[in-house]
């Protein structure tokens, strides 16, 4: 049975042109690169792929790029790649058309975060996850942001979406209190097939926690290093300079408060061409991209 969200999955920006156009050539480079580099998969369209600033037909536009790129990449003899799509939205009907919308453009499964301009309960996130197994065939993976949407994923609601809404993995923040307990907590809740996996590239890349898979927007700017570090992490084996070179990338990164921006900016750095991201989404100052440089040298 395929385990979907499992291993070293890659978030890539979603890179546009200077008339503020999506750039699809740049967005099949980064998942070439990736593919190339070794990761498990690739998200598109979340925090990193600043997907709530496109519309629906934009975002479905996304995917089937990010889909032919990895089929393209695997003719090439790159390993195949799952594509999923993160499909979060203001209003149930929209993330319905989005789910539906990805299925029809190849995407391997969704990412969802349970997005509402007021706090959510625990049984209106129940029936947003049965509205969107109800449109889609897809596995589901459970995107768990309580910064940003105030809302906490509870163990009893994992159990009871893992028993009848399709979801089989859970992103969760490392940036939390109490970590290693929440992980075991999760587990206990999920069951032994289930894809635990976590966020935030400075705890991940400390730790290196020993869990089903790490969740990461660097790895698809970087792909080859943190692949390397992913690998050696899950066999024992020593750390590279590629882990040192990661570590201070990422610091640089927490330190800039827009995070998307810094993304963009780290794209360039890296030879990506991208436009700035859309507003309302900030740009990092000089002085955060004399960080990311220096973090480079």
């Amino acid at each position: 049975m395929t385990r979907h969200f499992t291993g070293l999955i890659a978030y890539p920006i979603t890179p546009l042109t200077h008339d503020d156009e999506l750039d699809m050539g740049v967005l099949a480079h980064l998942v070439h690169n990736a593919a190339r580099a070794g990761v498990s998969g690739i998200t598109v369209l979340a925090t990193s792929g600043a997907g709530v600033t496109f519309d629906r037909g934009e975002r479905k536009s996304v995917v089937e790029a990010a889909v032919q790129a990895a089929e393209g990449a695997a003719m090439a003899g790159d390993a195949p790649i799952p594509v999923y799509a993160a499909v979060s939205a203001a209003s149930t009907r929209q993330v319905r058309q989005f789910s539906q919308d990805a299925e029809r453009a190849g995407a391997a499964g969704l990412l969802v975060a349970p997005f509402s301009y007021l706090p959510l309960s625990d049984g209106e996130v129940r029936t947003l996850f049965a509205e969107v197994a109800d449109a889609t065939e897809l596995p589901l993976c459970f995107y768990n942001k309580p910064v940003q949407t105030q809302y906490d994923l509870t163990p009893a609601t994992l159990t009871h979406l893992a028993n009848t809404a399709r979801v089989v993995a859970v992103k969760e923040t490392m940036r939390r209190e109490h970590i290693v307990s929440r992980v075991s907590v999760l587990r206990d809740a999920s069951g032994p097939d289930f894809s635990l996996g976590l966020s935030s590239d400075v705890q991940l890349l400390a730790d290196r926690p020993d869990v089903d898979a790490w969740h990461t927007g660097l790895a698809a700017l970087m792909p080859a290093d943190y692949a390397q570090v992913w690998s050696r992490s899950r066999n024992g084996h020593e750390q590279g300079s590629g882990l040192a070179l990661l570590q201070a990338v990422a610091l640089a990164l927490s330190g800039v408060r827009h995070s998307v921006g810094a993304l963009h900016a780290l794209a360039g750095e890296l030879g990506v061409a991208t436009a700035n991201p859309r507003g309302p989404f900030g740009l990092p100052g000089s002085a955060d991209v004399q960080l990311l440089q220096a973090a480079l040298s």
